[in-house]
């Protein structure tokens, strides 16, 4: 089958009661269930009011959401949370432990802010929130949350449920999720950014072998549907051998970056400058340049391509 078919961009409904909200570059995700409503991912603040929208034309009844399952505490991952929470009076919020933590940390949403600040000038959708939805802002740490671990389940009905699945090494705090019933997952950022359906860049933030331990979990899954953290949905042979896929990419980028490394006699500034700018047109519109710049020297030094070095601040 030709791989347009199996790559979905599209806003709006997909397979099995699954719609992609918000834009295909920062998703949520909104999945029908027996007796209401889940979401998935928390995408990036300046998108709540388009979500918002896109929500109230779905559910109708806000009520309706019953879960929230955030992946990991990254800022375009949990982004809506603080705007659109107060309006789902009936819903539950699920996370890691790690990113429980990340919630409640003053730094950590010291960053998180400044990262979503800086999305106003960069995302073409960006749109400040105004009355009433500015009014019941709460801050993160104010968000309770249920704690899932790895492997633990969480059922709609007797048929239908959600598994979340540790897979670190791009963020310590990240789940993967599960669903069994459509042999559905969700991997966030876990495989890296998607260049092409059959290209990966890896997104080694963490822990390098952490990060390669995810991929090889993954890749014992039976996966007929694989939801992205950003860039669409991908079906088939393409959801099925991603992770596989991801993998051989990881080895592809040290690889090609080791002689990037050579070629611009053992320059780190160079070098990072010069892999950053090849790759970061994927993420241009809600990565700054700089902050892209620091992932990746952060990756080069996690994958042994370069010595440890300090960050840009």
């Amino acid at each position: 089958m030709n791989n347009d078919k199996l790559w979905q961009q599209h806003i709006g409904e997909h397979d099995n009661g699954l719609f992609l909200l918000g834009t295909i570059d920062v998703p949520i995700f909104l999945l029908k269930i027996s007796d209401g409503w889940a979401l998935i991912e928390g995408s990036v603040e300046p998108l709540a009011p388009l979500i918002l929208r896109q929500l109230e034309n779905i559910v109708k009844d806000l009520e309706d959401i019953r879960y929230w399952f955030i992946t990991h505490s990254h800022y375009d991952h949990i982004g809506t949370l603080s705007l659109l929470y107060p309006l789902l009076p009936n819903v539950k919020v699920f996370v890691s432990e790690a990113t429980k933590r990340a919630l409640c940390h003053p730094k950590a949403n010291e960053v998180t802010y400044n990262l979503t600040q800086s999305l106003y000038n960069i995302m073409p959708e960006a749109e400040h929130a105004q009355s009433p939805l500015l009014e019941t802002k709460v801050p993160l740490a104010d968000i309770p949350v249920e704690v899932l671990e790895d492997g633990q389940e969480v059922h709609f009905d007797s048929n239908h449920s959600m598994m979340a699945l540790a897979t670190p090494g791009h963020a310590k705090c990240l789940l993967s999720f599960y669903e069994p019933k459509y042999k559905r997952l969700y991997v966030s950022d876990t495989l890296g950014e998607m260049v092409s359906p059959i290209r990966w860049e890896p997104l080694i933030f963490q822990n390098y072998n952490a990060y390669i331990n995810s991929l090889r979990i993954l890749q014992k899954l039976n996966v007929e549907q694989l939801v992205l953290g950003h860039h669409g949905i991908l079906s088939g042979d393409l959801a099925q051998n991603a992770a596989q896929r991801a993998e051989s990419d990881v080895a592809r980028f040290i690889k090609e970056s080791e002689h990037v490394f050579l070629t611009l006699d053992k320059d780190i500034a160079k070098t990072t400058r010069y892999i950053s700018e090849k790759t970061r047109d994927s993420t241009a519109t809600f990565v700054s340049k700089k902050l892209h710049y620091n992932g990746t020297l952060l990756m080069l030094k996690l994958a042994g391509v370069i010595p440890e070095v300090e960050l840009i601040e």
